[in-house]
């Protein structure tokens, strides 16, 4: 959960530093290049402190996970996921202490604290044994330290819930860099069938736009050291680095025949998440992602399509198909470009500062055009927020399929070994109420229902029972779920025909507002 805008949300009460997410964005190598500099290399000596590490993960979860931990089981599993590369070990556990055994023979014993949901005091006594541990298993003192914290923290959250996971160093960082950007020259890269890595995409104003690099340049040297035959991810290592810093790139151009060496300076570089595309008089905006730039990105696409289109602009097109999530604050600010005033979406949790009713903050709306957002089964967390409000709002048409469902806020704990705790920290509510998590946004026009452009007004009229249902649950049952879900069945495409159907719909508008007023919490509401 680490996706971020204009500033992190921190919990001030909290002994390490935190942000809040609704989202993962986990970077692979054939998407992204560019991470920022920390770390770089081995990101933490071999004899990392295991055992400060488990320590901090056991009172961050104490303290914020969304519900109240039983540390006895939690300890005894993250035990045994960090002993399982020496079989020899294993651990006896009884109502009043653990004991660590080898090969049938008492190691250590230490005797368990009374309260189970004292995460200081488990944490405590559960570092004591991996200490002792290490230092009796050969195997154990032989094993790379990160493979141990890894293996120790995904026992750990597995416990937890779905949404609950561990970042090693190295993914952390790949997540830090998709939330608040870092050093790097602004290209997408992927590899190609025939093993070519090759420039699939630039960033406009990047430094290597401006050096003259193209989409479609294959790279072949960094620094005059060869990648032809490199993995991604030491071509993403050799191109991020300090802002400032010089690069060299050699690569070869196919459409001229020839290799083209070119230097620049690194940047500060933030992932595209908004990408504006002009359908005639409508505007279609992609929205892939919340991080420290959307909302920015999202008012200046927005500005772009009224001067490019004029005043014959007849509406927006948000395509949230896919788009994973992100930062909280960014879900709630670009919610209050469309929303004037008054609620946006609530939290619930175990801490108090999770209980929180989110406004927007200002009384003048960027955008008073209509709105049509496309979601479907990939989309989750920060776009679900939106989604979820505008419709609610009425202040947008949903279209599309039912939504992912991940109805819930992670809070992100940064370790002593430069890895990511990334725990459950709240539930999230639309104005209306209702919670998602697991159930989804089911949108006002389901496009898995509809068979072409003239039967949109019938599923209009059709959805508005299924909304009601909807809107009406406040803790649905796994079957409520299942059966709802079906209504408007999560797909994973996203098709041109989507698009079509939004922009009929904006080009009609009393089905428009037909749409609208279906959609929102005010007529789900009724009798």
């Amino acid at each position: 959960m680490t996706v971020l805008l204009t500033s992190l949300i921190r919990l001030v009460q909290a002994p390490v530093a935190a942000s809040l997410l609704v989202g993962a964005l986990v970077a692979s190598c054939a998407t992204s290049t560019e991470y920022p500099q920390q770390g770089r290399g081995p990101s933490v000596a071999a004899d990392v402190n295991i055992e400060r590490v488990v320590l901090q993960a056991y009172r961050a979860i104490g303290d914020r996970h969304l519900y109240e931990p039983n540390f006895r089981t939690l300890s005894a599993e993250t035990y045994r996921g960090f002993a399982s590369a020496d079989p020899a070990l294993s651990l006896t556990t009884s109502d009043t202490s653990f004991t660590v055994m080898r090969d049938g023979h008492e190691v250590m014993s230490r005797p368990t604290p009374g309260d189970t949901s004292d995460g200081r005091a488990w944490g405590g006594m559960l570092a004591e044994l991996l200490a002792g541990s290490i230092d009796t298993s050969t195997a154990l003192q032989e094993s790379d330290r990160q493979a141990l914290i890894r293996k120790a923290m995904a026992a750990t959250t597995k416990q937890l819930d779905r949404n609950s996971r561990y970042a090693d160093p190295e993914e952390a960082r790949d997540n830090r860099f998709q939330r608040d950007g870092g050093g790097g020259i602004g290209i997408t890269v992927e590899r190609t069938e025939d093993k070519k890595i090759m420039i699939r995409a630039l960033q406009d104003g990047s430094p290597a736009g401006k050096a003259g690099l193209e989409v479609g340049d294959q790279i072949l040297a960094i620094d005059g050291k060869s990648m032809v035959d490199s993995p991604l991810s030491d071509i993403v290592l050799n191109l991020r680095g300090t802002v400032g810093t010089p690069v060299l790139l050699t690569v070869l151009r196919p459409s001229q025949g020839r290799e083209i060496t070119v230097g620049m300076k690194r940047g500060r570089i933030v992932p595209t998440t908004v990408v504006y595309e002009r359908r005639g008089d409508l505007a279609l905006i992609v929205l892939s992602g919340f991080n420290t730039a959307t909302t920015d990105n999202l008012r200046t696409a927005i500005d772009k399509a009224r001067a490019d289109i004029g005043p014959s602009l007849a509406g927006l097109i948000i395509d949230m198909r896919g788009n994973r999530g992100g930062l909280l604050d960014q879900a709630q600010a670009v919610a209050e470009l469309f929303i004037g005033d008054g609620t946006i979406f609530s939290t619930q949790g175990r801490h108090p500062d999770s209980r929180r009713t989110y406004r927007s903050a200002t009384a003048r709306k960027v955008a008073d055009l209509p709105v049509v957002v496309l979601m479907n089964g990939g989309s989750a967390s920060a776009a679900e927020i939106v989604a979820a409000a505008l419709q609610d709002r009425g202040r947008a048409v949903v279209v599309g399929t039912t939504s992912y469902g991940k109805g819930t806020v992670q809070t992100v704990v940064r370790l002593a070994n430069e890895g990511e705790l990334i725990l459950t920290w709240s539930r999230l509510q639309a104005p209306s109420g209702y919670t998602w998590n697991e159930l989804g946004v089911l949108p006002s026009v389901c496009t898995a229902k509809a068979g072409n452009a003239s039967q949109i007004g019938t599923t209009v009229d059709a959805s508005q029972g299924s909304l009601m249902r909807w809107h009406a649950l406040r803790n649905p049952t796994q079957e409520e779920v299942a059966d709802l879900r079906k209504i408007c069945p999560p797909g994973d495409n996203s098709p041109e025909r989507d698009i079509e159907i939004a922009s009929q719909i904006l080009h009609d508008r009393s089905l428009y507002a037909h749409a609208v007023q279906m959609g929102t919490y005010q007529a789900a509401a009724r009798p």
